[in-house]
Parts: structure tokens; sequence; C-alpha cells
């Protein structure tokens, strides 16, 4: 079983934010959604209210499989702009550990150059934020280059909550996964 932390900010875009960790925990994952605020609860891109189970600074010294980082431009611009979250980025990537980012957090990759080497993709509008500091910027739903997948937007959740389940649980967990809630693989 994976130990995944869902790192959780305000503004971060709803179904970035909830599907992911849904479909890590149907594939039986241990899955911590943090706030980085001092409350469990903040509010997404849309102002709906969105739960943690605890405060990042609760799990800072933990060690974690998989680290997600949903998008949202207020989510976004935490991740890229909060100490915490680029120390755990960078000692998660240095580590081998997967880092995943979708949308507008691959921003956050930038300040530590942490896509230097890599192919990486993002929310389109973030593109000219992330390509000069990636080997390349690729126009894909979902780009895995080693430890690190990025994911284009808020439609390639999915996809994306897909590929992770496929690499903590296995094939058959994440094709399964796909027919009970009848979507593509």
């Amino acid at each position: 079983m994976a130990e995944v932390l869902v790192i959780l900010a305000p503004g971060a875009e709803e179904i970035e934010a909830i599907t992911i960790p849904d479909v890590l925990v149907r594939a039986k994952q241990r899955v911590v959604i943090a706030s980085t605020t001092g409350a469990p609860v903040v509010l997404g891109s849309r102002g709906l209210p969105l739960a943690a189970h605890c405060l990042l600074d609760q799990v800072l010294e933990r060690t974690f499989d998989l680290i997600y980082l949903p998008g949202g431009l207020g989510s976004a611009t935490t991740c890229r702009d909060d100490v915490r979250i680029q120390d755990l980025a960078e000692r998660q990537l240095h580590a081998g550990r997967t880092l995943a980012l979708i949308c507008a957090a691959p921003i956050a990759l930038v300040p530590r150059k942490l896509c230097t080497g890599r192919n990486v993709t993002s929310n389109p509008g973030m593109r000219a934020q992330v390509e000069p500091y990636a080997k390349a910027w690729i126009n894909q739903p979902v780009v895995i280059d080693g430890p690190l997948i990025t994911s284009q937007a808020a439609g390639t959740a999915l996809a994306l909550a897909l590929v992770l389940a496929r690499l903590v649980a296995g094939e058959a967990v994440a094709t399964q996964i796909a027919a009970d809630i009848i979507a593509p693989t």
C-alpha cells in the first residue's frame, strides 16, 4: 500500500483536488490530504469547500511514496511560493519518489528548477512559465518522465488518476477501477 500526500491549498481546482485522491482510495492506497493553511477546510477555485485530514505542518517530516499537487491558479501559486512545499517536492524527486502535478501546478517546479532535463506538460496557459525550465513541454494529457508526472488540466484529472493508480496498485486494479466507474482506459 502506497502512502500518498495530497497538498490542498486555497484556490485548488475542485475536480483536480478530489478526483485523484478518490481514485487512489478506490485503489486501496493510504491517502492523506493536508491543508497548507491553519484550517482543515479551504475554498476551491469555484468557491466550494474542500476538506483536509490534517494540516501540512503535521506531515512535513513524513515520507510519502507519492506527492500530488492539484492545480488551480491560487493553489499553484501557493505551491510555487511556499518553501515547505518546495522542500517536499525537491526531496521527493531527489529520492526518486513520485511527484505528480496537474494544470497550473507545474509552475511549482520552476523556483528550484525541478523540471530541468525533464519532459513536462501543464495547462497550456502555464506553458510559457514552465517550458523554459524543462527539456520539453509536451502537448499530451499526461506526461511521465521518471518520478515526475504532469497533466494538463481539470479535463485530464481522471486520466492522471488512473495513471497514478496503475503506478501504485498495478494494471489490474486500475483497469477494474476504470470499469467500475465506466471510464476509458
